[in-house]
This record gives structure tokens, C-alpha cells and sequence, in this order.
């Protein structure tokens, strides 16, 4: 995100009037890959193919914002992913949680996850630190 653009973003959420109406995209792994021309595994699984796809976004469409950047996670997945549940992957397709509770009741044996060793929090984090 520029300077302009940041401002610009704090104006509107503010409510003070802009001259030209902001657009946004989240950036992140539904239609990243694809428009890359990779897998998406394998756009997770390179830092150099994810940090390369994600600047290649940012340069081709200078003047859109993009929300929240660099998207660090792995698809829908970390968060269940540390509370135990099984992430499906597919070629093409974003990665999602397989379902973990069946009946209310089971929220009451959910474990407290550590973000530092459940799932696949301690990657993000990782990422999110180098």
C-alpha cells in the first residue's frame, strides 16, 4: 500500500469525503495461484513463489488497495487446524477444514490451542516473523 493510498484509507474510515471512490482487493490464496498459473500447494509451500505472486498483485494493479496485504495463512485452515481439525487439500482449489464438531455440545471438549505448536499456527507466525 502507498503513502496516498493509506491516507486515503484512513480518510474513508474516518467518514471524511475523497475525491475518487477506493478500491480494494483481499489478496490471498482463492485466486492467487490460479492467476499465476501454479498450484495452489505449491504457492503455499515456496516462500519465494508466495512472496514473488504477491508482489507481482501489488505491481500490476498499482492503484488498488490491497487488504490486509500479504495474506500470511494457509487458506481457512490454521485456526481449526490448531483446535485438531483435518485440512483438506486440493490441486487448484483453496484448502479448508474438515468439520470438527458435530453436535453443540462438543464446543465444551474443545482444548485451548498454543499458537506456538498446534495446527499449522507456528508457520504463520513464522511467516509473519521473517
Amino acid at each position: 500500500m502507498t503513502e496516498q493510498q493509506w491516507q486515503t484509507l484512513l480518510a474513508v474510515t474516518s467518514g471524511q469525503p475523497v475525491d475518487t471512490l477506493p478500491m480494494g482487493f483481499i489478496i490471498d490464496c482463492p485466486w492467487l495461484p490460479a492467476w499465476a498459473g501454479i498450484k495452489t500447494i505449491d504457492y503455499f509451500a515456496s516462500e519465494q513463489q508466495w512472496f514473488d505472486i504477491n508482489l507481482k498483485a501489488v505491481e500490476s494493479f498499482k492503484d488498488i488497495m490491497f487488504l490486509p496485504g500479504f495474506w500470511a495463512e494457509y487458506g481457512m485452515c490454521t485456526e481449526p487446524s490448531a483446535f485438531g481439525a483435518k485440512c483438506i487439500w486440493h490441486p487448484h482449489e483453496m484448502p479448508f477444514a474438515e468439520k470438527t464438531l458435530h453436535k453443540l455440545s462438543d464446543i465444551d471438549d474443545l482444548a485451548v490451542p498454543n499458537p506456538n505448536t498446534d495446527g499449522l499456527c507456528p508457520f504463520v507466525l513464522q511467516r509473519l516473523t521473517v
